[in-house]
């Protein structure tokens, strides 16, 4: 009796771990992300002897999605994702320190959709010369499917004066689809 239930447990755990497994398997063939990189200027603003913030909205050119060659390696097509959501959002620089940033919103849009809030960071700490924001959960596929898309960086910065300077955004956005058939 205690060999049956043996042999039954074990048969129950190699099935759950078996489901696991094919799950896993399943998700590699139909989830996978695609990187994005741009590039901004943050103006330069006036010194004043104030402690207040400028808020400073800066639109990133168009960065073209490459969406349909990208889903054919993946061996899907448009029709078939079924769901696409920011995973990461990190903007950097190679200059000075990102200070003068108080906060940071980021957009998502293209010529035909209206923007979509994408990512925040309403607290900049000092000292860093790359920050990550929070992901907004929003399905930002009807975005991706278009030919290219743009960034609007909107930002709070010290008014107490900085020069320009080009940040970078990179962005990662995960996909999830169905094989092609």
């Amino acid at each position: 009796m205690k060999k049956i239930l043996f042999v039954l447990a074990g048969a129950v755990l190699f099935g759950i771990t078996s489901c696991q497994k094919t799950k896993d398997s399943i998700n590699s063939l139909t989830e996978f992300d695609i990187p994005y990189s741009s590039n901004f200027d943050v103006p330069a603003t006036p010194s004043t002897t104030t402690s207040a913030t400028t808020p400073v909205d800066v639109t990133t050119p168009n960065i073209p999605t490459n969406s349909s060659s990208i889903y054919g390696n993946n061996k899907t097509s448009a029709d078939l994702i079924t769901e696409i959501k920011l995973s990461k959002l990190t903007i950097s620089t190679t200059g000075a320190n990102l200070d003068y940033l108080k906060s940071v919103s980021v957009y998502i849009k293209t010529g035909s959709i209206a923007e979509k809030l994408i990512a925040t960071n309403a607290s900049i700490p000092t000292g860093v010369t790359s920050v990550t924001l929070a992901p907004q959960d929003v399905n930002i596929k009807d975005y991706i499917n278009q030919d290219n898309i743009q960034f609007r960086v909107s930002s709070n910065i010290s008014a107490s004066g900085t020069t320009q300077q080009t940040l970078k955004l990179d962005e990662t956005v995960h996909v999830k689809a169905t094989l092609l058939k």
